[in-house]
């Protein structure tokens, strides 16, 4: 027995050093470190694996998109001026219409000359009529008095403003005329606007 403790070649005899007894009286590490390696693999491989209904909601942050404004001008309302294109009477052309004034409104014959001829109509030169009237009448001098309707018509008045063929109108000359106007107070929308009433009652056309 006390071959065996004293032969060097057999580990930890008496024939060893106290640096080699050390040495070899130590557990290697490596085990514990492989130990402490396994768990910190299971838990990454558990976190990675957790079913996303267990898992917080990752926060998504959105970038804001941001749509250019466009400014416009500001708009600038400029008053406009309306006209109103007249309506062209059929077979007006052929009517020649004389008016006269047969009241005190100054310009009530140029008026409703001027009215008559945006309708189509030939017209000659305003007159003053040999009298003064009440309601504007219509003589049809020469043609068919369907010429004096068309002419009543077109001035927005009733047929009955048309006197008889027999009659005679009252002014100085029918001459080139197919229809005479003698024009009454019911025309002043036509008379031109400022116009006034001639105090000695005479006619101005």
């Amino acid at each position: 027995m006390s071959d065996r403790h004293d032969d060097p070649a057999v580990p930890g005899g008496a024939g060893a050093g106290p640096g080699e007894r050390a040495g070899h009286d130590l557990p290697p590490p490596t085990g514990f470190l492989r130990g402490v390696g396994v768990v910190v693999v299971a838990v990454v491989i558990g976190v990675l694996v957790m079913p996303s209904a267990t898992r917080a909601p990752l926060r998504v942050f959105t970038a804001a998109q941001s749509t250019p404004t466009t400014t416009s001008p500001p708009t600038t309302t400029v008053g406009t001026t309306t006209t109103t294109t007249a309506t062209i009477v059929v077979g007006a052309a052929s009517i020649h219409v004389l008016v006269a004034n047969g009241t005190s409104i100054t310009g009530l014959a140029g008026g409703t000359d001027t009215y008559l001829r945006t309708r189509g109509f030939a017209v000659l030169t305003a007159t003053n009529a040999t009298t003064k009237v009440t309601a504007t009448q219509l003589y049809a001098v020469s043609g068919p008095v369907r010429s004096a309707t068309t002419v009543a018509s077109a001035l927005g008045l009733p047929s009955s403003s048309v006197e008889p063929a027999s009659a005679i109108a009252p002014v100085p000359s029918t001459a080139g005329a197919t229809v005479v106007v003698i024009a009454g107070p019911d025309l002043s929308r036509l008379a031109p606007s400022g116009t006034t009433t001639s105090p000695t009652g005479t006619s101005t056309h």
